[in-house]
């Protein structure tokens, strides 16, 4: 079934007649984070003896009841969603992603957000509006598990700290797990900045945050990386990335730059006092980077979910792969350090797989991480950490 899985997705992510070694549109990058999930253990779906669709605040909403309701709930957090991207898309990811909590006899609730692109902020108000949704109209549940892929991951741990007492546990899935600001200047803004040294004139940055331009698509940045493949295989390996995988994020990384851009009303980084390393000839990269200055106040647009305290009170299990082409490792397992730094580490465990990419994991990995967590929350035994196989 897995190996089935990801002969699925290659076919979906990659585009028809063109080499493999060129990643998929990335209009869809992130959808494929919560497509690996929607595929049933076992290949069997759940029987839904109810569905409640409609919009609350602007957001629409998906519920799933399953005719076996064990009167438990699980609210799922959605990744970036790149804006312009057809709301049937999201509607039919919103109804597949609950298909490993239904299979268990959980009733799942999901939210859209009320808009499309970097909105942590409005998932995590979004999604405690619709949980108080579900429990206005269909009761309170017996228990609750919050979970979440990507940036669903980042609005899992924000929820799970800022409303523990409506939670039994938390399963955010590949997150950025840092500060979220530091973790994307210093990986996201980083690699943009340094493949422009190396590369010049693929892209404007500058046009990218005033909204002047769009990102440059996978096949070009390929096209520019052949023109010298040495120097891109190099790069590529500085990042930690497959040289395949490189097109694609590039690519995807510019459109998370505009958004955030635009959502700040300009620049929101800051490399001014940066020094770049790791790379054949340091001193190069430094002189030829360019160096961008944040615009005023566009650092502190991402608000009140740009940290996490890691002040938890119900078990935490996260997920990551040893291999994820958009979230480092160590920006994935921050969290626990915080936890430590807060003196609530018992409440917080880290799980791997060997999934070769962002949120690949398959549905045996899924339902076994979660039936730990729900072990942990009922039984107050803490799970090992380490592989789930």
């Amino acid at each position: 079934m897995k190996n089935a899985l990801f002969r699925f997705l290659s076919a979906f992510i990659r585009p028809t007649g063109h080499s493999p070694n060129f990643l998929f549109p990335m209009k869809y990058v992130l959808l494929v984070s919560y497509l690996l999930v929607t595929f049933l253990a076992h290949g069997q779906s759940a029987s839904v003896a109810r569905s409640d669709t409609g919009r609350i605040n602007g957001a629409y909403y998906h519920i799933d009841i399953p005719a076996n309701w064990n009167r438990k709930l699980v609210m799922y957090a959605h990744g970036y969603e790149t804006i312009g991207t057809p709301s049937a898309s999201m509607k039919a990811t919103l109804k597949s992603a609950a298909q490993p909590y239904l299979s268990g006899g959980f009733a799942v609730a999901r939210s859209a957000y009320r808009r499309q692109g970097w909105a942590v902020a409005e998932g995590v108000d979004d999604t405690e509006t619709l949980r108080q949704h579900f429990v206005k109209t269909y009761g309170k549940p017996d228990s609750t598990f919050i979970v979440g892929h990507s940036m669903g991951g980042m609005i899992t741990l924000a929820t799970i700290e800022k409303y523990p007492e409506h939670y039994q546990g938390a399963m955010p899935m590949c997150p950025v797990s840092a500060h979220l600001y530091q973790a994307l200047q210093s990986h996201m803004f980083s690699m943009l900045v340094t493949f422009d040294a190396l590369f010049p004139n693929a892209y404007s940055l500058a046009k990218l945050a005033a909204g002047e331009a769009r990102p440059t698509p996978p096949l070009e940045i390929a096209k520019r990386l052949r023109t010298d493949s040495t120097t891109a295989k190099l790069f590529a390996a500085r990042y930690s990335l497959r040289y395949r995988d490189l097109p694609g994020v590039i690519s995807f990384f510019q459109e998370i730059y505009r958004d955030l851009s635009q959502q700040a009303g300009g620049n929101p980084f800051d490399n001014t006092n940066s020094l770049y390393s790791g790379f054949p000839d340091d001193t190069f990269i430094n002189r030829k980077v360019v160096r961008m200055a944040a615009t005023p106040k566009a650092q502190s647009f991402m608000g009140p979910y740009s940290t996490f305290s890691g002040r938890i009170s119900d078990p935490v299990l996260l997920m990551h792969t040893t291999y994820d082409q958009l979230i480092p490792q160590e920006n994935a397992a921050a969290y626990d350090f915080t936890t430590r730094q807060a003196g609530t580490a018992q409440w917080f465990v880290m799980k791997f797989t060997n999934g070769p990419g962002h949120c690949a994991f398959s549905p045996a990995q899924t339902t076994s991480a979660f039936t730990q967590l729900r072990k942990w929350a009922a039984t107050g035994k803490k799970p090992a950490p380490g592989e789930i196989e």
